[in-house]
């Protein structure tokens, strides 16, 4: 009898610790993914240029997890010459690279690591402000 009682208690404190690391696992599981989700937002967050308000946005995942693209698109009241050199200094631009009428197009790309980035942006001056198209390509090797 007394090892029928073992075993029921042992098999209970069995369940218990079970239970409790499926439950850290779910909590770590939510964990990585928040983080993620936030490194992911701050990162497409960091090719606005200070005090811009944002006209529009795309994003295209069709390549997800190897590939994601975004497309956005800021006006700032700012001189043109001060955005130009914020995203020049910024992504490491360098000199412009095609100039258009009243727009500027700046290129680059980089790798770190197994992450290859590809990023364009097109400054174009208008009536009220400038209108800056950023469009980012990301690819993991």
């Amino acid at each position: 009898m007394a090892s029928l009682h073992s075993d029921s208690v042992s098999k209970s404190y069995n369940q218990r610790w079970l239970v409790g690391c499926g439950l850290v696992g779910i909590l770590f599981f939510f964990g990585i993914a928040f983080g993620l989700l936030t490194l992911v937002q701050r990162d497409r967050e960091s090719a606005r240029y200070p005090g811009a308000t944002a006209v529009a946005n795309h994003s295209n995942y069709s390549n997800f997890p190897r590939s994601y693209n975004w497309d956005d698109t800021f006006r700032t009241d700012d001189g043109f010459h001060a955005v130009y050199q914020w995203y020049s200094v910024t992504f490491d631009m360098g000199a412009e690279s095609r100039a258009n009428g009243s727009c500027i197009l700046l290129e680059t790309d980089n790798q770190t690591f197994l992450v290859k980035r590809f990023m364009t942006v097109t400054i174009c001056g208008a009536p009220s402000g400038q209108l800056v198209f950023v469009d980012r390509t990301t690819r993991f090797r």
